[in-house]
């Protein structure tokens, strides 16, 4: 019941917001989707609805990614950039808020970021020559950290 009431009264409020979003100034925008998914992310800790970590985690990306974007438009496309981070957020809260995580949001979030990055010059001609590797190995420490969190926990649930 308490997920439920939760979840509606988020879901007006991010409707409200994006709705409202339009009649304001640009940066307006940017703050409003960041406030807006941050409320989502507080959702979820509350009621542990994990679909409102997803919804909180994107919303709050495309935040980051359009202030970046009207912030930092000579870098190139922040929307991306910030939609990944959004994406890595969901992985990151999970694991914090719940001692374990799945990889999942890790492939957009890659992915998205990877995009993002692309135009800014040499990063991008590193990544994509010789650099690309270090991604499996960036990939590979994660899902080992995650599986080293998990353990933990199977430990402790076996003593209880």
């Amino acid at each position: 019941m308490r997920g439920r009431v939760a979840t509606g009264l988020t879901l007006i409020v991010l409707g409200l917001g994006l709705y409202g979003m339009r009649y304001l100034e640009p940066v307006g925008e940017s703050v409003t989707l960041t406030l807006l998914g941050g409320l989502c992310i507080a959702a979820y800790l509350y009621t542990r609805f994990y679909l409102l970590l997803v919804i909180g985690g994107i919303v709050t990306g495309l935040g980051i990614g359009s202030f970046g974007e009207r912030t930092f438009y000579f870098v190139g496309e922040f929307t991306e950039l910030g939609l990944g981070i959004g994406f890595v957020l969901i992985w990151l809260i999970t694991l914090v808020y719940q001692r374990r995580s799945h990889w999942w949001p890790l492939i957009p979030g890659a992915v998205l970021m990877l995009l993002g990055f692309r135009a800014w010059g040499s990063f991008r001609r590193f990544l994509f020559s010789e650099g690309w590797p270090l991604i499996l190995v960036i990939i590979g420490v994660l899902i080992l950290l995650g599986s080293i969190g998990r353990s933990k926990g199977a430990r402790r649930a076996k003593r209880s």
